[in-house]
């Protein structure tokens, strides 16, 4: 993905293009592949590059991502990390506990046959599967 692509795909999610969103998006969208990222592991990343970007800010700007909907968030997987998936399509997840790593199951490979009742006032927006292995 060139400069002008990143660029393009903020713009049409609404984002303004800072130079902490290009980089952070640079580093995740660029392959073009599907992956699962922590904050930290895109702040060490960054470092690596030599570009200062504030852990609290890239914890913003995967947050923005998130609400934009080129992201989302995957429910509680260890030790209280959040991961971000940049596969916003419906699938779940095998969570390994040894390795901490994730890995994306199809939406249809699991069954869910009945959910419980959501308290009054609420509605059932969608279903995160993590499953755990070892």
């Amino acid at each position: 993905m060139t400069q002008a692509d990143l660029l393009a795909l903020l713009e049409a999610h609404d984002l303004r293009a800072t130079r902490p969103r290009v980089s952070v998006a640079r580093l995740i969208f660029a392959d073009g592949k599907d992956r699962h990222v922590t904050a930290e592991w895109v702040a060490g990343e960054l470092e690596k590059d030599n570009e200062q970007v504030a852990l609290a800010t890239v914890y913003n700007t995967l947050h923005n991502f998130v609400a934009a909907g080129l992201m989302r968030q995957v429910s509680s997987v260890g030790k209280n990390t959040i991961v971000f998936d940049t596969n916003t399509g419906a699938h779940h997840h095998f969570y390994n506990e040894t390795t901490g790593e994730l890995t994306d199951v199809a939406a249809d490979a699991a069954e869910l046959k009945s959910l419980p009742k959501p308290p009054k006032g609420t509605s059932i927006t969608g279903v995160d599967l993590v499953i755990r292995i070892r």
